[in-house]
């Protein structure tokens, strides 16, 4: 049977998958992971439609360790290492690292909180990803070129992360990841925070990152580099704020998220592909309306639309491009660790004439050479 759709179990879910372990006495270490894998058609990149195998239309494939040491008194030392990779060709992800996805240690304490350091997803991820469209949907389901990091393009290096307890349903966190260059402190370094509150059917978030000099460090809080996989954007800063929240209704969870990005002196867009900006300031608001549904224990429905008004000006061009973007996306669940999927995307962009923004370019995907794009996914699940 399909597991409980809570808010707070699928976001465990997706970002740890947890799965059997070894324990000992006052420690313990679990190997986890997921595979996906499916067969798409895409009907226009660069100018041709296609045909493709696809590793992770949904949720990346990965495996990962975790685990935890009872250090007495309330508290614990505790890590995450979770490495991304394509299961058509065995190549590892994000950028080829080793633990791309996650890599991280920290200390917990049951009155305090939890230190953590390491590469980490930001507040962003923990308080608005969870309430989009995207985060059951996966990454097709990304807002434009994702803009606003809720497809979780990057994680921050050199970051140090503080999460507070629970309290009535509140919980706070904060980071901070270091350029690492000395005498350039904020040569690439990135801020984070944001609260969420949860409390059964209903559940809230607001949270913000502000990144300085985005990719142009290459050792900094988000690589840029060509084949780091990482940022979305170079540029002297980029923004994101944002507020959402689910609700549980019967058999279904409704979502609602607005993000608002930010890009100062932007000199390219990177994903899937370089594109110059010519130094452009752009804003991009995203509003995402979402729902998951299970129609029976075993089927679940996930529909999305996602509207991105922007806003584009360098010396030379002035637009306004607006995105429509409709999400669907239907699951057979044979298990609680295996299901089948078939996932059908569509955007459309107006407006973009004369800036990278002028045709359309679903996140995981080639750009279109005309506005509209389309990807048809069947697809297979396995989670361990």
């Amino acid at each position: 049977m399909k597991p409980s759709l809570s808010p707070t179990n699928i976001l465990l879910a997706s970002l740890f998958a947890a799965g059997t372990g070894v324990a000992h006495a006052q420690s313990s270490v679990t190997l986890y992971g997921s595979i996906d894998a499916s067969l798409n058609y895409v009907s226009n990149q660069a100018g041709a439609h296609g045909y493709q195998a696809q590793s992770g239309m949904i949720n990346g494939s990965r495996w990962g360790l975790k685990g935890s040491e009872d250090l007495g008194g309330g508290q614990s030392a505790i890590f995450q290492l979770e490495n991304g990779f394509n299961i058509f060709n065995g190549k590892l992800g994000q950028g080829g690292r080793e633990f791309g996805r996650q890599a991280w240690l920290g200390i917990r304490d049951n009155r305090l909180g939890t230190l953590s350091v390491g590469r980490q997803y930001d507040p962003t991820i923990w308080y608005l990803a969870v309430h989009t469209g995207g985060f059951t949907g996966g990454t097709a389901f990304a807002h434009p070129f994702d803009n606003d990091n809720m497809g979780n393009s990057f994680r921050l290096d050199n970051s140090v992360m503080y999460t507070s307890p629970t309290w009535r349903g509140v919980s706070m966190r904060g980071m901070y990841a270091f350029s690492n260059q000395a005498g350039a402190a904020s040569a690439n370094r990135a801020y984070s925070a944001g609260v969420g509150y949860d409390a059964g059917a209903l559940s809230l978030g607001a949270a913000f990152i502000v990144i300085d000099n985005v990719g142009t460090n290459a050792g900094g809080a988000v690589d840029g580099s060509s084949t780091s996989g990482d940022s979305t954007f170079v540029g002297a800063k980029q923004a994101v704020w944002g507020v959402g929240g689910s609700y549980k209704w019967g058999d279904g969870i409704y979502g609602a998220t607005w993000t608002h990005t930010l890009v100062r002196d932007g000199t390219s867009v990177n994903l899937f592909g370089y594109k110059a900006m010519g130094g452009a300031d752009v804003r991009l608001d995203n509003f995402d309306v979402n729902v998951t549904y299970n129609i029976t224990p075993n089927v679940t429905f996930t529909g999305s639309y996602a509207f991105t008004l922007g806003r584009y000006t360098n010396a030379t061009t002035t637009a306004n491009p607006k995105w429509h973007q409709v999400n669907l996306q239907a699951a057979y669940y044979f298990s609680k660790r295996t299901d089948v999927y078939v996932d059908a995307v569509y955007q459309h962009v107006i407006g973009g004439e004369g800036t990278p923004f002028a045709n359309a370019i679903l996140c995981g995907y080639a750009q279109s050479s005309t506005p509209t794009q389309i990807v048809v996914g069947l697809g297979m699940r396995h989670r361990f």
